[in-house]
């Protein structure tokens, strides 16, 4: 059924109730020309129907029907009738930068679980949210998707007590693209004091792009555009022309760039003034609570890729480049030798050297600098494809996170079905759940005596798996030989 209107700055919006849960989806927060930065809206003065996600922002395979200035929504949802205000969990989705939307994660059954009030959002993507064009002679073409999640957060800080949640008991959380986005967000002059928590899922090894790399991706798109000498004119080219000259880009820049990406947030100096990790490392956040995770054998996905992903040749290069051939060959060596049966040694390493050991940093800077982080590991293998063929692989902990038990849930956007669930996967996502939820209402996922914190005396790794536990985090001939070759200095690497 219909709700009654809730008021908001934009206007008064309705959304649906079902089982207890008010759902207002598509709500928009702002408008946003092409690289330009997003503005509010015009209030509406009538209510609003906001009972279907809002239209995708543009992205490969969303391009023909896409209206690049409407994209910019969010979905909320609320327990009916709370006695309280509620924490917020505002959730930034993945995707590579290019692809991925709010409407992916249906945030009725954790909302009703929490309780807690659920917000997803939307950015502008791939080269409408990441090409950066200021030093090209469109001032405000800087970290655009950046400034859109900032826009995005404002609107939920100054709107969502009418919804029923707290505006002073936000985390911030993202899983993949959307990780390295927290990662950032939380750093930002512009957003203290409007968050208090940071959940970060499957952040990438770089979560930062230097600026004279998004310069070299710049020239490069508008070379292919014949744009060099008219840049104001790519705001009229056609989406699908620009999307295309980013793809031809990206399959040239994979092996003649240090970082072999093409999009992220960047080092601008202006709306990303300073390194993410070096803000952490200053005990600038040291008050908010911090959880880290990533799954097991997270760059299986991107081996079997077809082709396999650039960050695989570019990771196993970087890892090369900081000790050499001969140092590479000693820790594939080393994972050969202690292999699991199902385990693919090469897949283990570059996971360690892209996406473990990074977070492990990431936590040891916060908890140096005196800040409270958790660190966490999904091994939990989905009965959900992909999973099931490939493991533990990126994004198995968002499959379950996202998870109406007893079942998974559709990812339209994705286009992957959801299904039934294993008693398996019901046990662990329930367990997922609970510490999420957990985290966005104390501060903590779990008791410290299931789950200590991650400290510089006890670096402490949960495993989501049957059972749940516990292990040291350095433990086992592989972080040994990591450590003896980092020993003598500690040079740029994969995971720096």
């Amino acid at each position: 059924m219909l709700t009654n209107a809730v008021f908001t700055t934009s206007g008064p919006v309705v959304g649906t109730e079902t089982n207890g849960v008010r759902a207002f989806k598509g709500v928009p927060f702002a408008i946003a020309p092409r690289f330009v930065r997003a503005t509010p809206l015009l209030a509406w003065p009538e209510p609003r129907q906001c009972t279907d996600y809002g239209a995708y922002a543009p992205q490969p395979g969303h391009l023909d029907h896409a209206d690049e200035n409407t994209c910019l929504s969010l979905n909320i949802f609320a327990p009916a009738g709370a006695d309280r205000p509620l924490p917020v969990l505002f959730f930034v989705h993945g995707g590579a930068f290019i692809t991925g939307g709010g409407a992916d994660y249906d945030g009725s059954f954790l909302a009703a679980h929490g309780p807690a009030v659920i917000v997803t959002i939307n950015y502008r993507l791939g080269p409408l949210g990441f090409l950066q064009l200021h030093r090209h002679g469109l001032d405000e073409a800087n970290n655009l998707a950046i400034s859109d999640a900032l826009a995005a957060l404002n609107w939920v800080r100054a709107n969502i007590a009418n919804f029923g949640g707290d505006p002073d008991a936000i985390t911030l959380s993202g899983q993949s693209a959307g990780a390295s986005m927290v990662i950032a967000l939380a750093t930002l002059p512009a957003t203290k004091g409007k968050f208090i928590r940071a959940l970060a899922l499957s952040a990438p090894g770089r979560n930062i792009m230097s600026a004279d790399h998004a310069d070299e991706v710049a020239r490069r798109v508008l070379d292919e555009l014949g744009l060099a000498h008219d840049v104001g004119s790519i705001t009229s080219v056609p989406l699908p022309s620009l999307f295309a000259a980013v793809e031809r880009v990206g399959r040239m820049i994979a092996d003649e760039t240090e970082q072999g990406t093409v999009f992220g947030p960047v080092l601008d100096g202006a709306v990303i003034p300073r390194e993410p990790r070096d803000v952490f490392a200053a005990g600038s956040l040291r008050d908010i609570p911090l959880w880290l995770g990533s799954c097991r054998d997270e760059m299986a996905m991107f081996l079997k890729s077809t082709p396999p992903a650039a960050m695989i040749r570019t990771t196993e290069r970087q890892v090369r480049d900081a000790f050499g051939d001969a140092g590479w060959c000693r820790l594939l060596s080393y994972y050969r030798a202690t292999a699991r049966l199902d385990e693919d040694p090469y897949e283990a390493l570059l996971s360690d050297a892209f996406w473990h050991r990074p977070m492990a940093d990431l936590a040891r800077l916060h908890a140096a600098a005196g800040g409270a982080v958790w660190l966490s590991r999904f091994d939990h293998r989905p009965a959900l494809e992909p999973f099931l063929s490939q493991g533990p692989t990126h994004g198995a902990d968002n499959a379950c996170l996202w998870a109406h038990l007893p079942d998974f849930v559709d990812r339209p956007i994705l286009k992957r079905k959801g299904g039934p669930m294993t008693p398996a996967d019901i046990d662990v996502a329930a367990r997922f759940q609970a510490g999420v939820l957990r985290f966005v209402t104390t501060g903590a996922p779990d008791v410290a005596e299931a789950w200590p914190r991650f400290e510089p005396a006890r670096e402490s790794l949960a495993i989501f798996a049957q059972p749940f536990h516990i292990v040291p985090l350095n433990d086992g001939a592989r972080s040994r030989v990591w450590a003896e070759l980092l020993a003598p200095s500690r040079p740029v690497t994969a995971s720096s």
